[in-house]
């Protein structure tokens, strides 16, 4: 499998795939996810043009990597943060 980069004008998601035709299918599903919030305040469909399906770099998977993982980080903090109990001021 090749790490692929598909994207639109504005937005991008890397796929893993077997070749371009796969990629761009892959992207497109990944895409509409990504236009979740976009659809949800315009209350209605967005058309998804894809512009762009290679290869991707090595530095864009890496960034892309860096930047999923920072993300995952946040959402355990912000998840053991809402499991802990009150407690009161100065207590660890």
């Amino acid at each position: 499998m090749t790490t692929y980069f598909v994207a639109t004008f504005a937005r991008y998601v890397l796929v893993d795939a077997e070749d371009e035709t796969q990629a761009r299918e892959l992207g497109r599903d990944a895409l509409h996810d990504l236009y979740a919030d976009l659809r949800e305040r315009l209350g209605r469909e967005v058309p998804i043009e894809i512009r762009t399906v290679r290869e991707a770099t090595e530095d864009e998977i890496e960034l892309w990597t860096w930047h999923h993982n920072m993300l995952n980080a946040e959402k355990n903090d912000n998840d053991s943060t809402a499991r802990r109990p009150n407690t009161p001021s100065g207590d660890p």
